[in-house]
């Protein structure tokens, strides 16, 4: 067990290092050190399953794509399934576990929202509140606790707490239900199922998505669908601006929305008119109003 004494700092046993191949080491040093630890050695640590107990208040982005074998780094890009956990006695900052796909944090005090793509589990651990990964949840039908729900179908999220990377890397063919709203990069390279958003969305809503479908009955903010290489965004609102940057394939439906180059905006076909007012429970003469944006 590695033992770390903390006070707030950010990007604790964050598998991307804050996006280490972004900066390369400008903002997180990998062989900086917490209270003696080097942010490599923490993440080593829980990539070979073992724990890291941190003494204190964590700050942001705790466990950032924990259980992430990440291709930026030369990985090949799934879950590390042996992954360990992380126990925290202290306060966590806000986005926990962004992109979390396996693992386990473990926390005593309180997490300041916004969450990543977490929820909370049964704990076997007293007097600390359990966290595990959304998408692992749904590849295994792990149990959570209630207001939150599993099913044959999937999850329904019902706490009304806003996470960012919803369903990241989601390789089922199950849906996530979210009452409320989401935060930014919902659905981040998931590669199946259905994610229903009942409110809004943040930006970069189906960043690098690869496939299946996401459905926001409100709006998006900017960015959506950037860099997507497959699948299907269907808004009820606006899109946002920068819409499709850089994409590569799939397909946005939106009332409006201002989009780059090189999509292209244009009028759905009968057939989409018609799966949009399904989806929407709209009327046909409303879907007829929509706009799609493809290439």
């Amino acid at each position: 067990m590695l033992e770390i004494n903390a006070s707030g700092e950010r990007c604790l046993c964050d598998f991307t290092f804050d996006f280490y191949w972004q900066h390369l080491g400008s903002r997180l040093d990998m062989d900086g050190t917490v209270s003696g630890i080097s942010f490599r050695k923490m993440v080593q640590a829980l990539r070979q399953g073992e724990t890291v107990r941190i003494q204190g208040d964590a700050g942001s982005r705790l466990g950032s794509s924990l259980g992430v074998d990440l291709l930026r780094l030369g990985g090949k890009g799934g879950p590390i399934d042996h992954t360990g956990r992380i126990i925290v006695d202290g306060d966590v900052g806000s986005h926990m576990g962004i992109s979390m796909l396996r693992g386990t944090i473990y926390v005593s005090g309180e997490v300041m929202p916004p969450l990543g793509n977490v929820v909370q589990a049964e704990s076997d651990l007293s007097g600390y509140r359990k966290f595990v990964s959304i998408t692992e949840v749904l590849e295994k039908d792990l149990a959570i606790l209630l207001p939150n729900e599993v099913s044959e179908r999937g999850l329904a999220i019902k706490d009304g707490m806003i996470r960012d990377t919803l369903g990241a890397r989601n390789p089922t063919c199950k849906e996530i239900i979210m009452q409320g709203d989401a935060g930014m990069s919902t659905g981040i390279l998931m590669r199946s199922g259905l994610i229903e958003i009942e409110g809004d969305a943040g930006p970069n809503t189906g960043v690098l998505m690869q496939g299946g479908r996401i459905v926001v009955l409100g709006r998006t903010g900017d960015f959506t669908a950037a860099e997507m290489r497959a699948g299907e965004i269907i808004i009820g609102g606006d899109a946002g601006s920068f819409a499709c940057a850089r994409m590569r394939g799939g397909s946005v439906y939106a009332r409006q929305g201002k989009s780059v180059p090189p999509s292209r905006m244009k009028s759905p076909e009968d057939k989409e008119q018609g799966m949009l007012s399904r989806v929407l429970g709209i009327p046909l003469l409303h879907a007829m109003m929509y706009k799609k944006f493809g290439l």
